[in-house]
């Protein structure tokens, strides 16, 4: 019997009650929730400005200055923080950008607007790594895979909440949503103060920062850290994970082609839309835990070896689905008890339940093999390559929706799985 308590308490205590991965995890809710709102808001902000309309392309560069920031700060951030510690990365972060939340309301130039979407950049480029270093020092060495699951999990509802919560503060207050999210930045800087920061630092100073950036890009390729082998193979995968998340950027262009193709009196019942919904969150969440935990029983390498094979079978059945033209029979069958109603949706549910193995156990893996001690630019290196990943999937997404159709683009999403998997496994 105490052998169990003590086993439910090394479960629940250890990693999902541990203080202080606690109050990481509520950091995190309140800075993820903050940018997701920023960057889904302020294009609405330029589109009431008037911008989009009369300076669609300097628009866009307001837009895409933040993730140039964030990919080219990342990994020198990362080094930061491996050098002078993750708390001082994380305030200073958390500071520069409550302040640039409060300037997209003071300024409404397209030139300050520019410089203040930088300056949210940086801020972006100076946390992220910063906080996945911190977390990964605080898990518990033998789950660092469930660990994973667990911070993504955490990313999850800080963007689906927040998302909900930003469009509702958008619709009442407009512009001044920015400020509520710049001061809840300021405020949860606090939650990261009483967090220990394991490591041996040094002081920070600007010259040492400049000889720091000044050996990276001087080192041979066999010293470099993001140059060996497995930073490479990793950063292939994440890049193309990354991708394949982005084309999720179609999904409601999809659904609108696909509700063209119905009959006009077919009516889409909203109750067994919202249970999908749930069970596709649900399948999500569980699938995180379910395969980082896997992870750390078995390993990394059998885990992605499953994860690929499944998700690349279940794409492929998707595609032969869509190549018949079954989907708006499907939908047209939403108004009765149709087996393939019910088929269809629970590929997408097992799908996004196997999908999931491909997150937790790469990021796992790089703890494994780099150690705590690099984690800070290993993780901001990874930020940086998903920024890059998706202005890479995003891209290619609208070309080839644009060209081939809905086939077409699963097609490209088994390709990019391919690779992944070729270059990790």
């Amino acid at each position: 019997m105490e052998d169990t308590q003590n086993s439910l308490k090394s479960i629940f205590f250890d990693l999902y009650l541990n203080p202080n991965l606690l109050m990481i995890a509520f950091y995190q809710i309140i800075a993820t929730g903050a940018f997701t709102a920023q960057q889904l808001l302020l294009a609405a902000y330029l589109d009431d400005l008037g911008y989009l309309e009369t300076h669609s392309l300097e628009s866009g560069l307001v837009l895409a200055v933040y993730f140039v920031f964030w990919f080219i700060l990342g990994p020198i951030s990362g080094s930061l923080s491996d050098l002078h510690g993750r708390k001082f990365l994380i305030i200073s972060a958390n500071i520069v950008s409550g302040l640039g939340f409060i300037g997209l309301v003071l300024f409404q130039d397209l030139l300050f607007l520019f410089m203040v979407n930088g300056i949210l950049g940086i801020g972006a480029a100076l946390r992220i790594g910063s906080v996945m270093a911190l977390w990964v020092q605080h898990s518990p060495k033998d789950r660092i895979g469930e660990s994973m699951a667990y911070i993504n999990i955490i990313l999850g509802v800080g963007g689906i909440g927040t998302t909900i919560i930003g469009f509702l503060l958008w619709t009442e207050v407009k512009e001044a949503s920015f400020i509520v999210f710049g001061p809840l930045l300021l405020i949860a800087a606090v939650l990261i103060f009483p967090i220990s920061d394991e490591g041996e630092y040094i002081p920070f100073s600007f010259i040492g920062t400049i000889d720091m950036v000044r050996t990276m890009v001087n080192s041979k390729k066999a010293d470099n850290f993001f140059l060996s082998p497995p930073i490479l193979k990793l950063g292939i995968h994440w890049l193309a994970i990354s991708a394949i998340v982005s084309f999720g950027t179609f999904l409601i262009p999809i659904l609108d082609r696909i509700l063209e193709e119905l009959p006009s009196d077919v009516e889409i019942p909203v109750v067994p839309i919202l249970i999908i919904g749930m069970a596709v969150i649900i399948a999500t969440f569980t699938g995180l835990l379910f395969w980082g935990r896997i992870s750390d029983k078995w390993a990394r390498r059998p885990v992605l070896v499953i994860g690929f094979g499944s998700t690349a079978i279940l794409v492929a059945l998707i595609y032969l689905i869509f190549q018949f033209d079954q989907i708006p029979v499907i939908l047209d069958g939403l108004n009765s008890v149709d087996i393939i109603v019910v088929s269809f949706v629970a590929v997408l549910i097992v799908l996004l339940f196997s999908m999931t193995s491909l997150i937790p156990a790469p990021m796992a893996w790089i703890v494994d093999i780099m150690g705590k001690e690099n984690m800070g630019k290993a993780m901001s290196l990874r930020q940086a390559l998903i920024a890059i990943g998706t202005i890479i999937g995003t891209s290619i997404g609208g070309f080839v929706i644009g060209s081939y159709a809905i086939p077409g683009l699963i097609l490209v999403i088994l390709l990019f799985l391919l690779i992944s998997a070729v270059i990790i496994v």
